[in-house]
């Protein structure tokens, strides 16, 4: 698994990505622009560090990929509310994104 293979810190990013997205994204819309429903996300969100991210069709990787895809190209969050969600800059957070991807041996996008 590609979680696995990541720092504490790096995981720690890829947790508050989810969280972010959950929190701004709409229900209605979480489907459509994550792959799953705002339960399944959930789910995976309290599983944490439990997830299984070995399938790119799996709840686990889509979580992952595309709530981290959404915060780094997806919405925009102002300043005041990206304090909120992370104590690292964006940079930080696409640089996770690229490890994770490479871990797994896979592109970016949503899936």
């Amino acid at each position: 698994m590609g979680i696995t293979g990541l720092s504490a810190k790096d995981q720690d990013i890829v947790l508050r990505c989810m969280k972010a997205a959950s929190a701004y994204i709409d229900d209605w819309e979480k489907h459509a622009r994550l792959g799953l429903d705002a339960n399944d996300l959930h789910r995976e969100i309290t599983i944490w560090p439990d997830i299984d991210d070995r399938v790119e069709t799996g709840n686990g990787f889509l979580a992952i990929n595309n709530c981290m895809n959404e915060v780094c190209h997806g919405f925009r969050m102002p300043p005041e509310e990206w304090n909120r969600w992370f104590d690292t800059p964006i940079s930080e957070v696409e640089a996770t994104y690229q490890k994770w991807l490479a871990l797994k041996g896979t592109r970016g996008g949503i899936r």
